[in-house]
């Protein structure tokens, strides 16, 4: 098939205007189903699993004595029902714009297209899920079934700057600090309360000392409420925390701060709740192979070099790079993933569908790998 871009314009199009924002099921349901409809022609299995966020889409080719490549897509958006009406979806040639249209819409797009152009026997495994932007919570274990089952597994997040693909993602942990201290008259009797604000206060401080930019790791408080009125010491207080961390070593001193703080005021109760929902995403060896597959792949293609990247976003790929090589962020290229000014650099696509392409191909025989790498030497 010759890449059409008017043809896999309007497929974008049509899945931007489809509002998907997580925990939507009828956006998300409305997203599946445009996509198995412009797979209809192709022959493939297709199953949804059922879940309180949404379906998850499976889409697949078996082949006997063969195991294929795990691809992983998310039909969910961060942007809430009336987005579209604010900023909709526009083409402008070279740069496409609208709500999810980088963060993962044009990803699925790349998955269409490749799995059409597929040889007819090329096995592999297309998840689409609905929880991917809220932590992958239901899709988890689907997640690494399929992984374990795979001999890569290729994650269509959005490309770095260039193409870049993320070989390194931090793991990430969200934890609620909650403060029980003691009210009482804020003029009257002051120094008969134990105020959880200021507690807060202490604790946000000795939080921001635990990071390790030099390391990545990183903490922020990005929501904190307390009290009930000015006039009265707060008897409550409490924070929600978001921390990433690039290794196992930073998780567990963190963890075990975390399970016994200090206090700056011995009068108050303070509780952290939470844990690490994603764990780091490590470069192992394996995943080296097959990232210099895409980097010769993508250099005969496109005239580019490939690089490789360390971020501080988490994807499905850290689920899965313990449980088989992962190649994470093969989706499309552009700016602004989560932000008002979020588009898609069209002139990327036709490679990124082309790079997916012909890794599905080689992961259709793993224990092949030495001969299907010599292939692009």
């Amino acid at each position: 098939m010759i890449w059409d871009d008017d043809k896999w314009k309007r497929l974008l199009g049509d899945l931007v205007q489809i509002e998907s924002p997580s925990g939507f099921m009828e956006g998300i349901e409305k997203v599946d189903q445009r996509i198995v409809n412009e797979l209809s022609a192709v022959g493939l299995q297709h199953r949804f699993h059922a879940s309180d966020k949404g379906p998850i889409l499976e889409i697949f080719r078996e082949v006997e004595g063969k195991r294929g490549a795990l691809v992983l897509g998310h039909a969910d958006t961060v942007w809430p029902l009336g987005t579209l009406e604010q900023r909709p979806f526009r083409d402008e040639g070279n740069h496409l714009y609208g709500p999810g249209v980088l963060d993962m819409k044009a990803g699925l797009v790349l998955g269409v297209a490749a799995i059409k152009d597929l040889a007819a026997k090329t096995p592999f495994c297309w998840l689409i899920t609905p929880d991917e932007e809220i932590g992958s919570e239901v899709s988890l274990r689907i997640i690494q079934k399929r992984a374990r089952e795979a001999s890569v597994t290729l994650v269509l997040e959005p490309g770095g700057e260039d193409g870049a693909l993320k070989i390194g993602r931090s793991g990430v942990g969200n934890y609620r600090m909650i403060i029980s201290g003691r009210e009482s008259h804020a003029g009257l009797d002051p120094e008969q309360g134990a105020s959880a604000i200021r507690e807060l206060a202490q604790q946000i401080l000795w939080l921001h000392s635990l990071e390790n930019r030099v390391l990545g790791t990183t903490i922020n408080v990005g929501v904190v409420k307390g009290g009930i009125r000015p006039n009265v010491i707060a008897g409550s207080a409490e924070a929600l925390i978001d921390i990433r961390v690039r290794t196992k070593k930073e998780r567990n001193r963190l963890e075990q701060l975390l399970s016994a703080p200090p206090k700056f005021d011995s009068r108050v109760r303070i509780e952290y709740h939470g844990s690490f929902s994603r764990p780091p995403m490590d470069h192992n060896s394996r995943s080296e192979d097959w990232f210099g597959l895409a980097k010769q792949i993508w250099e005969r293609i496109s005239g580019k070099d490939l690089s490789g990247v360390n971020v501080g976003g988490a994807s499905d790929g850290n689920f899965t790079a313990k449980l088989s090589p992962t190649l994470d962020g093969l989706g499309a290229v552009g700016e602004g993933a989560h932000a008002p000014h979020e588009h898609v650099r069209w002139e990327f696509m036709k490679w990124r569908y082309a790079l997916l392409k012909a890794l599905m191909e080689q992961a259709e025989d793993d224990e092949k790998d030495e001969d299907l790498r010599a292939n692009w030497t």
